[in-house]
């Protein structure tokens, strides 16, 4: 007999795939930087409003999946809907090149063209990889595992391809017309939509060799397609309907007051004395309600008994793993700041081999670098170093955009920036030569920890499920996402002790809240977070999109598929607020709040081991 092989189109999806991530990652590694710069040509947003549009955007390019899962089922086929979603995606990321000045409002337009296409394309290449393998393949685990890594390399090069960018047009901007230049932000977005690109190209020219992994929805439908209308009457309208609703409700003043009558509290002064409740979150919650009916309804309407237990199995996993979501990406938000804020990003020996012969690969430091540097880290001499200016200069040259630090130009600062900048040094503190910055790595590049872990990682938590294998000691997939909960709450552990080794406090000094973020630390503890929460992401991702492939009816499959991406939105949105918080609350117990919730929803899994084993059993029979 002869030994089952992965399909040759797994390779292409996986080229397509990555090409993909590239252009998706670059986007969303520097999108909170540059929400919040307010010196190289950002937006200037203060955190929480930043974070905020971050969880709302990464909720609902994943939200939108479960439409694009439909119309491809119903409607469409893959092929052509993954077409469509790439063409949007990379129209998304071009456009956020262009200036507000030019196009009033084109943030929001490229945002709400990327979100489509997300939404078009990803369920929907996922869905089609799973259909490339017979039923009952002992090898489909293993090929989303490659798909995996797939979109991990794209997502580890980009941030590097960011950085190089960015740092070269920040220097060296280019200017298009009077009111468009093109700048680091942008010409680092645009370079996303080329990304795009090169992934449409190649599913293009392969499109053909798909079509029997594509069955034509007519087939599916009886020989007519099935109609959309109770998807619009019943589930799209209502949730903007019950969006509009909650967007108005928040937005006409409700409030949460909680007085802050103790001597502690995990919050702000302000925060704790009235928190918001912020009306595109409250519009995002809303709009969910009718989803989750609908996913309801459709579960009900499934014919077969075993069908309907394995949806309902897959249900509860979506349920569930929404608190992964909501951890996993705070790479986009909380561990942003966190990298950006708390660690110290001076290149060391190893790689100022790299930033020494190719100058853009590292920025140059901005004031607020130091701040809260501690002694050892070296500042620009005093003297030659900055060009202290009044705060209404620094304002205007900052609207200007004339306050990136440039090569042999002193830093522009205010005599209280300045204060602040030496505010930690002492005698010792190490002092640059005349004229020379302080070049660091780039923030993003931080964001290139998880995708790398997992390239290396993925063949080793291969071979050592094949292993197990062997010895049939394998853990079943329901198994192994209660494994991927439990490492990544650990993960949050680590980076309460990294909040402990910065010197955090808070604490209430004459009924006022005092934070002290402490000094910067170590890179290293956000290599080792990265490290537990990757194995625990290889455990629960891709094993997770092999289980809505193998468990769901063939006729709502993409359908399903789309209800996974939508439990991801489900936490990206907490993501974004557990972002907006962030700097808000006592951070160690941000982290271990967050490590506590993982841990339960662990355990929860593995209390229904036995019943979720039963519904997977049945599929194993069919």
């Amino acid at each position: 007999m002869n030994k089952e092989r992965h399909p040759p189109g797994l390779y292409i999806l996986f080229f397509t795939e990555m090409w993909e991530r590239f252009g998706f990652y670059l986007m969303l590694g520097i999108f909170l930087l540059f929400l919040k710069d307010g010196t190289r040509g950002g937006m200037g947003w203060k955190n929480h409003e930043a974070a905020g549009l971050v969880g709302t955007y990464i909720a609902l390019v994943y939200f939108t999946p479960f439409i694009g899962g439909l119309l491809a089922d119903r409607l469409l086929g893959f092929r052509f809907t993954i077409l469509i979603g790439g063409i949007f995606m990379m129209m998304g990321y071009l456009f956020l090149a262009v200036p507000d000045s030019l196009v009033p409002g084109s943030l929001y337009y490229a945002l709400a063209m990327i979100i489509i296409g997300n939404g078009a394309f990803k369920p929907n290449i996922s869905a089609l990889l799973g259909n490339l393998y017979p039923e009952g393949s002992t090898l489909k685990d293993a090929g989303y595992n490659i798909f995996y890594m797939g979109i991990n390399i794209g997502a580890f090069a980009c941030n590097f391809v960011a950085a190089l960018v960015r740092n070269y047009f920040d220097t060296n901007p280019l200017k298009l017309t009077e009111e468009w230049t093109i700048r680091g932000w942008q010409a680092a977005f645009a370079t996303a939509g080329i990304g795009m690109f090169i992934g449409v190209v190649i599913f293009a020219i392969f499109y053909r060799r798909f079509a029997e992994a594509d069955p034509d929805p007519k087939t599916k439908a009886g020989g007519t397609r099935e109609s959309l209308w109770p998807l619009w009457l019943e589930c799209v309208l209502p949730a903007i309907i019950f969006a509009a609703i909650g967007f108005l409700i928040a937005n006409n003043g409700l409030r949460m007051e909680t007085p802050l009558k103790i001597n502690w509290t995990p919050f702000s002064e302000d925060f704790a004395k009235s928190f918001p409740i912020n009306a595109p979150t409250t519009a995002f919650l809303f709009s969910c309600l009718p989803v989750i009916v609908f996913y309801m309804r459709i579960w009900l309407k499934v014919p077969d008994a075993s069908d309907r237990g394995r949806v309902a199995a897959l249900l509860v996993i979506f349920l569930v793993v929404i608190v992964f979501w909501a951890i996993f990406h705070l790479n986009s938000t909380a561990l942003v700041t966190f990298a950006e804020e708390s660690t110290n990003r001076e290149p060391n020996a190893m790689i100022r081999v790299v930033t020494d012969n190719i100058e853009d690969f590292a920025e140059f430091a901005p004031p607020h670098y130091f701040f809260n540097a501690g002694p050892d880290v070296p500042r620009p001499d005093r003297e030659t170093g900055f060009k202290v200016v009044t705060k209404q200069e620094y304002e205007t040259l900052q609207k200007e955009n004339k306050l990136t630090p440039k090569k042999g130009e002193p830093l522009v600062v205010t005599e209280e920036m300045l204060k602040k900048v030496f505010e930690k040094t002492n005698a010792s503190t190490p002092i640059l030569k005349p004229g020379e910055q302080m070049r660091l790595v780039n923030t993003e590049l931080f964001a290139s920890i998880n995708p790398g872990y997992v390239i290396i990682f993925t063949p080793l938590v291969v071979a050592f499920f094949a292993w197990l294998r062997t010895f049939k000691k394998e853990p079943s997939t329901s198994a192994k996402i209660g494994l991927g909960l439990l490492l990544t709450g650990l993960g949050m552990v680590v980076m309460y002790f990294a909040a402990t080794a910065a010197g955090y406090s808070r604490e209430v000094v004459d009924g006022k809240v005092v934070e002290n973020i402490g000094d910067k630390v170590s890179a290293w503890w956000l290599f080792g977070t990265y490290a537990v929460v990757t194995v625990g992401e290889l455990c629960l991702s891709p094993m997770g999109l092999s289980l809505v492939s193998k468990m769901s009816p063939a006729n709502i499959r993409a359908f399903m598929m789309g209800g996974w991406f939508l439990s991801t939105a489900f936490g990206n949105k907490l993501s974004g607020i557990f972002g907006e918080v962030y700097t808000q609350m006592d951070r160690k117990l941000f982290w271990l709040m967050l490590a506590l919730g993982g841990s339960i929803c662990a355990g929860m899994i593995f209390a229904l081991l036995p019943w979720l084993n039963r519904q997977m059993a049945k599929e194993a029979k069919k």
